[in-house]
């Protein structure tokens, strides 16, 4: 009896070898190699399910105020300019200096931004409705709602509307998504005849040149609306990147096939193939793109209201064909 009770005792004070607890933690090292892809994935799905929800959402204010207002949002006047507002009041369609991001404020809900600073001036409407980031207008896996810090940069088309060239402090939001595409070929009107700054005869001041749906004769399911845009990571957040300085409410400063250089915050082209974001030096007209942050491709918005997703491999003919409006040229998505 007392050798079994001293037996007892020996394996109770028993504990791991150094090899078992080895063993122990490679095994839940190897089951968390194996379980961290399949979390990754699961979140990445569900960030680009609330990518293309948000998307839905713009489509729906798109219609809205289509229907509101017998036309499309515009292309806005120029890249770099102010929110139009006069005595107390946001501009619209072919009075609306900013683009189209800030024209459907009112049909998703963001009146308080739309409406600007509650008492202030126009010119302090126009900086604080450019300032306010719009959750909607941020794609989950590229960035959180974000505003660029204020700095001096160059700012045209005063708030009044009026032509003219200036610095000023401006702080500014940015948006993930872009319209298409050219002038004449997308869902966009340029409601400007002449260039920032252009003091020419008979250049100056917008004109009226809407769209509808009626203008889409292509079809409305075979036609892009809205969708993702390439940026570069490396620069994002740092006011120094083309087609991602000025913000969601800047405007259009022409058509891009007249100067391939030209970068628009707000329009995107799809005569360019659609890149993942970039991760190094930018090439030429890498900010002219549709692109995303998401594997294998980006979440297009068709005039339909539909989001599709389009792979970053689709042919580049077929890409043109999506982004005009009335080429005669009805494509299908696979």
């Amino acid at each position: 009896m007392p050798s079994q009770a001293i037996i007892s005792k020996r394996y109770l004070r028993r504990g791991f070898t150094l090899v078992e607890l080895l063993v122990v933690i490679a095994i839940i090292g190897i089951l968390i190699g194996l379980l961290l892809p399949a979390v990754q994935r699961a979140r990445e799905a569900a960030r680009r399910t609330q990518c293309v929800n948000q998307l839905k959402q713009i489509g729906l204010a798109w219609h809205n105020h289509t229907d509101t207002y017998n036309a499309f949002p515009t292309g806005g006047y120029a890249q770099h300019v102010f929110v139009t507002f006069n005595g107390g009041r946001p501009g619209a369609l072919e009075k609306q200096a900013a683009g189209w991001a800030f024209q459907i404020l009112p049909f998703m809900e963001r009146d308080t931004v739309h409406n600007g600073k509650p008492g202030g001036t126009d010119l302090e409407s126009s900086k604080y409705a450019m300032s306010v980031p719009i959750p909607e207008y941020f794609c989950p896996s590229r960035r959180s709602p974000s505003s660029e810090p204020s700095k001096l940069i160059p700012m045209c088309w005063s708030y009044n509307g009026t032509n003219g060239n200036t610095f000023d402090q401006v702080s500014r939001a940015q948006i993930d998504y872009a319209g298409g595409n050219q002038e004449g070929t997308g869902v966009l009107a340029r409601n400007f005849t002449g260039t920032c700054g252009d003091t020419s005869s008979g250049s100056v001041g917008p004109r009226k040149n809407l769209y509808d749906f009626s203008s889409v004769t292509d079809g409305t399911s075979n036609t892009l609306m809205v969708a993702e845009k390439c940026v570069n990571l490396n620069t994002l957040g740092q006011g120094t990147q083309e087609g991602d300085i000025y913000g969601y409410t800047s405007g259009w400063d022409g058509p891009p096939s007249s100067n391939p250089g030209i970068t628009h915050e707000t329009v995107r082209r799809t005569d360019l193939e659609p890149w993942p974001d970039i991760t190094g030096t930018a090439p030429l007209n890498g900010a002219n793109r549709f692109g995303s942050s998401h594997d294998g491709g980006l979440n297009a918005l068709l005039v339909d209201g539909s989001v599709r997703f389009i792979p970053y491999t689709i042919e580049l003919d077929l890409f043109r064909k999506l982004g005009d409006k009335g080429d005669g040229e009805v494509v299908s998505l696979p």
